[in-house]
């Protein structure tokens, strides 16, 4: 599909002379978010969970759970599963959102990946 692709970069100046792209998807191709979301899927199939416990975005995934234990868990799963596959989960990237609708606490501590914090 990308064999022999050739590109330019069009500037204020006019544009550059072409040029192949030897690597990666391209960036501007309509496939490439499908492409990207197809892998996704497949490479996480087995560890999604039902809506809402498990969403995917594009490149980005939503992890829920009740306790914060629960979200560590996950997102560990996902990070061994990520790996496993020849993908990196990025904990400086990585960021969580709390939403405590009860009453009672569900215990306090931290979403962690690697034994370190997430923003």
């Amino acid at each position: 599909m990308y064999k022999d692709a050739m590109t330019f970069v069009r500037t204020c100046d006019g544009d550059t002379t072409n040029f192949s792209i030897n690597i990666g998807l391209h960036q501007g191709s309509a496939l490439s978010p499908y492409l990207f979301v197809l892998v996704m899927d497949e490479v996480t199939r087995d560890i999604q969970d039902d809506i809402p416990w498990c969403m995917l975005f594009a490149d980005d995934v939503v992890l829920v759970h009740e306790s914060r234990e629960g979200v560590n868990r996950k997102l560990e799963l996902w990070k061994r599963t990520l790996e496993s596959k020849g993908f990196r989960l990025s904990r400086i990237k990585t960021e969580y959102m709390m939403c405590d609708f009860s009453v009672t606490r569900h215990g306090d501590g931290d979403v962690s990946l690697d034994g370190q914090v997430v923003a």
